[in-house]
């Protein structure tokens, strides 16, 4: 567990941003109810998207539901609210941490952030849209099985996801956490990857294809 809430905020100018990456966005008004999380949890005053900082670390907020406006930032860190359950407006968030959100089911809008944590979102089921993402983490996903969609990301941890078997996808991985998969047997696609983990993989016998 992590340490108690905390919540902060970091920006590199207290003026509104003048070039925003989507204006709608920006201007945006942010709802009554997370401007009464911010509020309390900052001690700072946010009416619009574009008042916000860049970069937001929102931790264990008990009380945070609407997320609608954060989705012009750069990064968000949103780690332990499990209230949340629509991220699709957070596509364009460049580095995203939903760790242990669990009310996140569809992540189907997620296909263009950079670097996502979704780690501990039982909920998370279907990957299939995040095949673009270039640094995944989906440790104890527990719901989740099927990862043919992911053999474009660049740094994948699927450890301790204990319905992934099937890894035959996923050779081009250039970074691969498969440690405490304890249904997966078969490994002979993965001798092309370069960083690989099966540590606690109790199945895993032959590792001939990986020399």
């Amino acid at each position: 567990m992590a340490d108690p809430a905390t919540i902060i905020a970091t920006t590199t100018t207290t003026a509104l941003r003048s070039t925003p990456a989507k204006s709608t966005i920006s201007k945006q008004p942010i709802s009554e109810e997370t401007r009464a999380v911010l509020l309390q949890e900052l001690n700072q005053e946010y009416r619009i998207a574009a008042e916000l900082p860049d970069r937001l670390r929102l931790v264990y907020a008990d009380d945070l539901v609407d997320v609608s406006a954060f989705g012009n930032l750069t990064e968000l860190d949103l780690r332990g609210c499990a209230r949340i359950e629509d991220v699709s407006a957070l596509g364009a968030v460049h580095t995203l941490t939903l760790l242990r959100c669990t009310g996140v089911r569809d992540v189907s809008a997620l296909r263009h952030v950079h670097t996502l944590s979704l780690s501990h979102c039982p909920l998370v089921a279907d990957v299939s849209a995040l095949g673009r993402v270039h640094t995944l983490n989906l440790s104890h996903c527990v719901g989740l099985a099927d990862v043919s969609a992911l053999g474009t990301v660049h740094e994948l941890d699927l450890s301790h996801c204990p319905l992934v078997a099937d890894v035959s996808a996923l050779g081009r991985v250039h970074t691969l956490n498969l440690s405490h998969c304890v249904g997966l047997a078969d490994v002979s696609a993965l001798g092309t990857v370069h960083t690989l983990s099966l540590s606690h993989c109790p199945l895993v016998a032959d590792v001939s294809a990986l020399g």
